[in-house]
C-alpha cells in the first residue's frame, strides 16, 4: 500500500432513513479522504449529517430504518460496506475506532472503567486477563490519568467529565488503531479540560495515528484539523486544506460560519447568526439546499432550482456554489483522487 495515499476513503456515500413520512436522505453523496498520520475535520451545524457520516463508516447505523444507499467506504483499499458483519467486528475497535459527544452515556455506569478497557482489549488482540489488565493500566496512564491502578478500578460516575473522556479515549486506542473518529470529543467540557483533552489529541496523533475530527467548533477545526469538510443537509459544502479554508473561504455557509465567531478587538455586542434553519431533511428545498439562508442564492433563479455540484474551484479546494467566482469552469473532480475528473 502507498504510503502517500489516504488512509480512508469516502465516494459519494449516501445514507438514507425509510420513515413514514418518507425517505430521509440524512447523508447525500458525500466524499472526502483521511491523510495517514493527518487530522480530517467535518464541521456544520447540528442536523448537517456530520455523526450519520460516521456511523455509515463504522456500519452502526441502525437497519432498519436506516441503510447505507450507495457510494464506497475504502480503508487502505477495502471496501467496508462490503463486509459481512462478522469482518466488520474485527475493524470496529481494532483497525478504526470511535469516542462519542458523552462519555457517561457511552460508558457502561455499572462496570468498571478498567473492565470496560479489558473487555476490548481481549476481545480484539486476545490477550489473557492479567496481560490484558497491565495494558489498561498501561494505557490509561498514557491518556494522563493519574493513579492510574486506581482509577482502573473505578465506576463511570466517580470521574469527572474530563476524566471518562480519557478512558473513553484509552478504550478507543487499547487496540492500536489507525483511525480515530473523535465526535464532538469536547462538548459539555470546560475550556481548560478542553485544551486537555484537543493536546492529548495531538500528542496521539504524532503516532501516526489518524483522526476524523466531528465538530462544530471552528476554534477547535483552527487548532487541530489539517484539511476541513463543511457539510450543509447532507452534503459537502466546501472542503479544502485547513489554512486555506480560514485564508480563503468560498462558500456563502462557510462565510456565515465564520462572521458568527466572536473576534478579539471588535466591540459587537451581538454574534452575527446565519437567518433561518437547517432545512427539514424530508423537505429539502429545490435547487442548493442553502439558498433560502444565502444572502446572494435567495433571489437568484438558478440557485433555486438547480443544485450545485461540488467542484475543484482551485487545487485542493473545492465548494458547490453557482456564484463562487470561477466555479463555472472548475472541473469535477473527487476529493482525494486530485486531478482526475468524474465522469
Amino acid at each position: 500500500m502507498n504510503d502517500a495515499a489516504p488512509l480512508l476513503k469516502v465516494r459519494e456515500l449516501t445514507t438514507v432513513f425509510h420513515t413514514a413520512e418518507g425517505l430521509l436522505r440524512a447523508v447525500d453523496g458525500v466524499s472526502f479522504a483521511v491523510p495517514r498520520g493527518k487530522t480530517f475535520a467535518l464541521v456544520g451545524e447540528s442536523g448537517c449529517g456530520k455523526t450519520v457520516t460516521a456511523f455509515s463508516i463504522l456500519r452502526l447505523v441502525p437497519s432498519p430504518p436506516g441503510e447505507i444507499l450507495s457510494g464506497r467506504v475504502e480503508l487502505e483499499g477495502q471496501n467496508l460496506p462490503d463486509m459481512n458483519e462478522e469482518q466488520m467486528r474485527s475493524v470496529r475497535g481494532a483497525r478504526i475506532s470511535m469516542i462519542f459527544q458523552e462519555p457517561m452515556t457511552s460508558l457502561n455506569p455499572v462496570l468498571t472503567c478498567g473492565s470496560q478497557i479489558v473487555e476490548a482489549i481481549r476481545l480484539h488482540r486476545g490477550s489473557p486477563s492479567g496481560r490484558a489488565r497491565q495494558q489498561a493500566i498501561e494505557m490509561l496512564a498514557k491518556v494522563g490519568i493519574p493513579d492510574a491502578a486506581q482509577r482502573f478500578r473505578e465506576y463511570p460516575h466517580q470521574l469527572s467529565g474530563g476524566m471518562r473522556q480519557r478512558v473513553m479515549i484509552s478504550m478507543a486506542l487499547s487496540c492500536g488503531p489507525q483511525l480515530l473518529i473523535a465526535d464532538e470529543p469536547t462538548t459539555a467540557l470546560d475550556v481548560t479540560i478542553q485544551a486537555q483533552i484537543l493536546d492529548l489529541l495531538r500528542q496521539l496523533q504524532q503516532q501516526a495515528l489518524s483522526i476524523l475530527l466531528i465538530t462544530h467548533d471552528l476554534a477547535v477545526v483552527a487548532e487541530m484539523a489539517d484539511a476541513v469538510g463543511v457539510m450543509y443537509a447532507s452534503k459537502m459544502a466546501e472542503l479544502a486544506g485547513a489554512a486555506e479554508l480560514f485564508a480563503r473561504p468560498l462558500h456563502p455557509y462557510t462565510h456565515g460560519l465564520f462572521r458568527s465567531l466572536p473576534r478579539l478587538g471588535t466591540k459587537k455586542t451581538r454574534l452575527e447568526a446565519i437567518g433561518g434553519n437547517v432545512p427539514n431533511p424530508l423537505a429539502f428545498p429545490t435547487g442548493c439546499k442553502f439558498h433560502p439562508r444565502c444572502p446572494i442564492g435567495r433571489n437568484l433563479p438558478r440557485c433555486r432550482s438547480e443544485e450545485p455540484p461540488l467542484r475543484e474551484v482551485h487545487g485542493g479546494h473545492w465548494a458547490a456554489c453557482w456564484e463562487c467566482p470561477g466555479f463555472i469552469d472548475a472541473p469535477q473532480t473527487t476529493p482525494g483522487d486530485e486531478g482526475r475528473s468524474q465522469s
